[in-house]
This record gives structure tokens, sequence and C-alpha cells, in this order.
């Protein structure tokens, strides 16, 4: 990670506050993930103090996509530049059949695509882009982290809002919360948005790279209820590989009846790994309550079968970069940003579920599926693809 050196995990080269002062209080980011970074670097010049509850950032988790939506968004926040060092661009996207191992489409990704969208598209290790934002995060005066930090109460006043971690008392003129899919604080301040389940199960690995697999390629294998993703990330190269299968059943299990290539590449990450549940947040119709605002995952976590997720988040930031210098108040930007942002995280939404179903398609669908897509031409799938990568 990008934390600077000479320093314990826990402490960072920021800003300590030396006032208790209300009216100079900072604003308070609950979270210190991809989506609390970034939003606050989205602040400007307000000082903004980011509580993370992990007592340290780990190398853990695993590949990411980053369209060029997610790019421009960083070029926005000023993080681009310390985060591209850590991805690289593919050059192709190929969709397989799973089940026959069949090239079913090559998908460009060249200069057409990044002419069309204005930049490239990229991939890296989730911890890369988090190392990025935290290097530009960390050369912020203005900005305050603190790791360990868990909040356990909250309550909304007229003007501010009192947050209490541990036997620390902490006052604020305004709240984001950005502390993910599973938001504890998004339950307390909006009763009854819980995550809900897709009844899937992701598996995710970082393994050695094969010889035979195509290092500068997205790869989405498509199977009848599930499907796999791999492409390499890091430095040195890893394959990260996503594996989607229904609801307690381990990739073994579920994909016995996939084409040999795929099962090779599944064999060799067996061993290493991690499941997790696939949970989303169902649409809202506020992401504001008083002085408070939801972002990222905590506003609108999704699925990952379009890659969007983070480029949520980071379209999310830069949108409150642009409403806060344009309106009177906090409250003015928080509002204005959940009215530019809901009706297109939830497009992003439905479209996610829609690709899922496409990805997932069984017999006799299947092959009506895999004919349309290995004769639909280029540059209609782009043309399908301006309302998400194009400028917003």
């Amino acid at each position: 990670m990008a934390a600077a050196s000479n320093n314990p995990p826990h402490v960072f080269p920021v800003k300590t506050w030396q006032t208790s002062t209300m009216d100079a209080s900072p604003i308070i980011i609950a979270g210190g993930g991809i989506a609390g970074l970034s939003a606050a670097l989205a602040l400007g010049p307000h000082d903004a103090l980011i509580l993370e509850q992990a007592p340290k950032f780990t190398n853990a988790g695993a590949g990411i996509q980053l369209g060029p939506n997610a790019v421009r968004a960083l070029q926005k926040l000023g993080a681009w530049d310390a985060v591209a060092p850590h991805t690289t661009k593919p050059s192709e996207i190929h969709f397989r059949d799973g089940l026959t191992g069949k090239l079913i489409k090559r998908f460009p990704l060249g200069v057409a695509f990044a002419a069309r969208f204005g930049a490239d598209y990229h991939v890296a290790h989730r911890a890369g882009l988090h190392a990025g934002l935290l290097q530009v995060v960390c050369s912020k005066s203005n900005i305050q982290l603190k790791l360990g930090q868990l909040l356990q109460h909250v309550e909304l006043g007229a003007n501010d809002i009192q947050l209490r971690v541990g036997n620390h008392s902490h006052r604020t003129p305004a709240l984001i919360v950005a502390d993910g899919v599973q938001s504890n604080l998004r339950q307390t301040l909006f009763p009854g948005t819980h995550a809900l389940s897709s009844n899937h199960t992701f598996h995710r690995a970082l393994v050695p790279v094969p010889a035979a697999i195509k290092t500068d390629c997205v790869t989405v294998w498509m199977m009848p209820h599930g499907h796999v993703v791999h492409y390499c990330v890091g430095d040195p190269m890893q394959l990260n590989l996503v594996a989607i299968t229904s609801v307690n059943k381990t990739p073994h299990e579920f994909f016995q009846r996939a084409a040999s290539e795929l099962l090779d590449v599944l064999k060799l990450a067996t061993p290493h790994f991690t499941t997790w549940p696939a949970l989303y947040v169902p649409p809202l119709s506020r992401w504001t309550v008083g002085n408070a605002l939801l972002l990222g995952d905590a506003a609108h976590g999704t699925l990952p079968f379009m890659a969007q997720g983070a480029a949520m988040a980071l379209e999310d930031a830069a949108s409150l970069s642009h409403t806060i210098p344009t309106t009177h108040s906090l409250r003015h930007a928080f509002a204005e940003t959940a009215k530019r942002r809901m009706a297109r995280t939830q497009r992003v939404h439905w479209e996610t579920l829609r690709t899922g179903k496409i990805y997932h398609t069984a017999h006799p669908l299947r092959h009506l599926r895999n004919l349309a897509l290995s004769t639909l031409p280029e540059q209609i799938m782009l043309r399908k693809l301006d309302w998400l990568y194009g400028n917003t």
C-alpha cells in the first residue's frame, strides 16, 4: 500500500486537528475505502476527517476493472496520476462459452474505444487503486484519517451531527456515509435498507498466471446460471479470477461440466478461493437525511456483472466535487449530488441484473445468445455502451 514509510500502520502523515469548536469541525466520512477516500478528495478545501473501522489497511482483495468513466472520475478528483502506475491496459475483452470453450466474441479496447469514450480501459488490483487514492489523501493538509474507529451512535441535529466512537464524541457539520454495502449507518439513518442476497456466491482468487492464458485481455466465460471472469493484474503479474456460482456451491461443484480450458484455470485457483455473498442494495428513494449523505456501495451497492461498483463510487465523488463549489451549503450540495446520481446508479443496477441474466442463459436460449453476440457488429456494441462510458 501507499502509506508513508517509517510510520506505524495506524498513523498517516496528515493534519492533526487542534480545534474542537463546531464551526471549525471537519466533515466526517465514515469509511476509508475507495468511496470514503474519493469523497474526501471531493470536498476540496473543506476539512475532512475519515473514520475507518479497520485497524489497518491491507492488500486483501482482488482485481478491479476501471472503465473510461472511472478513469475520468479519477482525473476530476486529481487522483489519476497516482492510480495509473498501478494499472494495466487490456487489449480486448473475450466472451467464451463456458461449456464448449468456444470464443464467441472479441471486443477490442484499443484506439477506437479510447477515442470514443475519452479514456482507455484499465485493470488493477483493488489494493493498487486504494493505494493511489490514499497517496493523494495523505498529501492533503486538510484531511485527517483515523483507523480502528467504529462508529457506535449517530444523532442528527438541526445544524450538526453528533457521533460516538468508543468513549469519544465527535460533532460535525456534515456526515458522508461510505462504509460499504452492509453499512450499519445506512440502516440506522434509513431503517429497512439492509442489503439483499442475489442467490449467488462470489469466489475470488489471485494465482500465478498459467502459460496458456492470454495476459492482455479480460475473459468472460458464460455458463448456465453462473460465469467466470479473469484478467491479469499487479507487479509481479497474477491472474485475478472471479467465479460466480449458485449460492452455497463451490466452483468445483458448479463447473463440473465446463470446458477443459476453464477447468484447468479453476483447478489452479481452487485452493486459493475466498468466498463472498453476492449482496446488493435495492434502489433507495433517498440518499440524504439532514446533513448526512450516502455515497458508494452504502448508497447503491450492486453486483459486479458490469464491473461498475468502484466506478459508481468514483463518479459519486466526482459529482460531489462539482456540486460543492456551486451550492451555498453542504446540505444543498448533498441533495444536489443525490439528485444528479440516483437515476444513473439505478440504471446501472438494473442493467447489471440484465447482464447477469445474459451471461447465465441456459438451454435452449444459450445458443441464440451466442449467435446474437457473435454477429453483433463492433460499432453497435460501442453504441450500446455510450450511456455507460460516455461523458456523464
